[in-house]
């Protein structure tokens, strides 16, 4: 699918996995997600060997009630009821089935405007930066108040924020960016959920770039059961090509303990975090720009290899465990770039991708997040349409058919 380059921005929250396949030519849409930064530069960075991020904690937090954050959702993993959707100036709960459950107005601009910073089984979560509310939209009713949250220092033009649901789908965490003088970023990291005022847990600081390497605040990308990942979400940088807010999101990701505020490591020291499975299977990409690969390492030592044959990659998200993997490649054209949708079994030892879309004109197989990417084992969820209407629909992981759901401009996510 093809598109004329752009500078690409991303898109907040994660809650149960879609792969969001946006296309180009949409209806102009009402802001979604978090508000971004004012970008001035159009370099694209690639990650180096070895990234340490710094932070300045707060105090460790006193455990209490965030132990119910933690605990394991009732009945095991949860199955998906719905979509987060946009369709113009509204965004959207629908139903697995196309239905459309609930609605919230999301016409017109700034700070009065609630913007979607996040998806989860409560529905769809909503922040109005104007008067700090925190909100979710569920199946039916009006937007549930979940507290309010003013960022210590107020806002400026450099804020990004997101959120992400934790594993019971009781608790959110919250992260709010801004910066100094000098671009170091200071994230202000809350908690929060049923019984539980929203708490500032930890702030951490880190400088916009590190080893020339895209840094700056950290956001939620996910909550699962070995932590919260945070990635990378640098300020006055931009750019045009396949992927390019996975090159900065994904630049440096990090796992935090929502508990005692500690930070991993980068999980990936030799490329960009692509995903992880919840074996803590790990698959990060080198070689972008040049010849693309997706290094898969298992928890216990072992790697994979996928030559994606391309020189960019992203979309990477694991299915059914650990066992299958999907992903984009790009091709560059005369106008921009043409993208397909790919899937490999990752039993054996030579793995064989398969194409499930090709690339075809006058569209985009890209998200903002790999996260949002699956429904189930079998199947996963996109934008489709061109330069005309755009639908939501499902695509058959083993066949590549695609199966309209319900109109629609932009996915924030599978509920």
């Amino acid at each position: 699918m093809t598109f004329t380059a752009g500078k690409r921005w991303g898109v907040a929250g994660i809650g149960a996995l879609a792969l969001v396949l946006a296309s180009c030519g949409s209806a102009t849409q009402a802001p979604t997600a978090t508000p971004t930064s004012h970008p001035s530069s159009t370099a694209t960075l690639a990650p180096t060997a070895t990234l340490a991020p710094t932070s300045t904690p707060a105090p460790t937090p006193t455990p209490g009630p965030l132990a119910t954050c933690l605990a394991a959702p009732t009945g095991g993993a949860p199955t998906a009821w719905g979509f987060g959707v946009n369709e113009g100036s509204e965004d959207e709960v629908v139903g697995t089935s196309g239905t459309v459950l609930n609605t919230l107005s999301v016409t017109g601009y700034g700070d009065t405007v609630p913007v979607s910073v996040g998806v989860g089984q409560a529905g769809v979560y909503f922040y109005n930066k104007g008067t700090g509310e925190l909100s979710v939209l569920g199946k039916s009713g009006a937007a549930q108040d979940l507290g309010t949250i003013t960022p210590t220092g107020g806002w400026n033009d450099a804020d990004n924020i997101s959120l992400a649901e934790s594993p019971s789908g009781t608790c959110w965490v919250f992260s709010v960016d801004s910066y100094d003088a000098n671009a170091v970023a200071t994230s202000q990291i809350y908690v929060g959920g049923t019984g539980i005022t929203p708490t500032l847990v930890t702030t951490l600081t880190r400088p916009n770039m590190m080893s020339g390497v895209a840094a700056g605040g950290y956001q939620p990308l996910r909550w699962d059961a070995s932590g919260v990942l945070l990635g990378s979400y640098p300020t006055e940088v931009g750019g045009a090509g396949p992927f390019i807010d996975e090159s900065y999101s994904f630049a440096i990701v990090v796992r935090l303990n929502p508990q005692t505020g500690a930070l991993s490591a980068p999980l990936c020291n030799g490329g960009r975090f692509a995903d992880e499975a919840a074996d803590g299977t790990l698959a990060c990409i080198t070689g972008l720009n040049t010849d693309a690969k997706i290094e898969v390492t298992k928890s216990g030592g072992s790697t994979t290899t996928i030559d994606t044959g391309s020189e960019s990659a992203g979309e990477v998200a694991f299915v059914g465990g650990s066992s299958l993997l999907t992903y984009c490649t790009a091709a560059t054209t005369g106008d921009g770039w043409t993208e397909s949708l790919l899937a490999v079994q990752l039993s054996g030892s030579s793995p064989s991708p398969k194409t499930l879309i090709g690339g075809e004109p006058f569209g985009q197989l890209e998200g903002p997040r790999a996260w949002f990417k699956l429904v189930g084992t079998t199947s996963i969820a996109e934008i489709l349409g061109g330069s005309g209407a755009t639908s939501l629909a499902e695509v058959n992981l083993s066949t590549g058919q695609q199966t309209t759901i319900t109109p629609a401009d932009d996915i924030l996510g599978v509920l």
